[in-house]
């Protein structure tokens, strides 16, 4: 088994809020992309809420998680320690746009089987031996505002009063209404501390059977321009560094939004 990575922070922060887990002694490996806050807190070593979140879940799975547990265990336990925290920080718990909340890509790899779990736009590759490639996860992200305001318009017309729909045009507005989401049927996963995770979890297995490589992303390293499986043969033939630092490239080029990006590509 061979493991690539890939770890840059994103151009516009001094801290990445991704995080990346490389546990080899349980052949546990995941990427972590804590979602930038609304609220303004931090630490008292000055870290907001995203880096926060991504890193107690890498911690948790570096040193708790343990072989007979299943990765949605291991993500549900973890997220019990992220409201933990978010108490002990005085987090107004019953506001969704205070809490600290981070998607999750995780696998476990045992001789037979790869077993998975994700949460919000972390993605999931699989590749065989014929060529085939497999998204094994879906990005519940995706689309998430254009679902906010169908929401919405369907709100309004049961009764229920919401501000006109320009007070939505602000960015911040519409962050704030699209956390009230998190874990919902309309909205997308996230790990956010609230019990509810656990029903909005993907989760499963593959057979490692003509398995070739497994690649596991934050959603920093999506193409501008290209799908998932075709960003995946981008990182076959250039490796996994050199396509993080040609979209970074991309990204300064065309002053374009940087994010944080996060991979690890495992050959078999």
């Amino acid at each position: 088994m061979e493991i690539n990575t890939s770890f840059r922070v994103s151009l516009s922060k001094k801290v990445a809020e991704d995080a990346m887990l490389l546990n080899n002694k349980l052949n546990v490996y995941g990427v972590f992309d804590g979602a930038t806050p609304i609220s303004s807190f931090k630490n008292a070593e000055g870290m907001n809420g995203a880096y926060l979140a991504s890193n107690l879940f890498r911690l948790y799975f570096e040193n708790h998680f343990q072989s007979k547990m299943t990765l949605s265990e291991g993500i549900i336990q973890a997220n019990r320690r992220l409201m933990e925290e978010m108490k002990l920080n005085n987090v107004d718990i019953n506001r969704p746009e205070e809490l600290w909340t981070t998607c999750v890509a995780i696998v476990k790899i045992d001789k037979q089987k790869v077993s998975f779990a994700q949460l919000g736009d972390c993605m999931i590759l699989a590749e065989y031996h014929n060529g085939h490639i497999k998204t094994l996860t879906k990005d519940t992200v995706k689309g998430i505002s254009i679902r906010a305001k169908a929401k919405r318009e369907k709100d309004r017309k049961k009764g229920l009063i919401l501000p006109e729909e320009s007070y939505f045009h602000s960015i911040k507005n519409q962050l704030i209404y699209n956390r009230s989401m998190a874990n919902t049927v309309d909205g997308y996963s996230v790990a956010n501390g609230k019990e509810v995770v656990k029903n909005y979890i993907q989760s499963g297995y593959i057979d490692t059977k003509n398995l070739k490589s497994i690649l596991l992303i934050s959603d920093g390293l999506f193409h501008p321009k290209f799908d998932l499986i075709h960003a995946f043969k981008i990182i076959n033939a250039i490796g996994l560094e050199e396509y993080s630092y040609q979209l970074e490239k991309e990204e300064l080029k065309n002053k374009a939004h940087s994010d944080d990006k996060t991979g690890i590509l495992i050959r078999f």
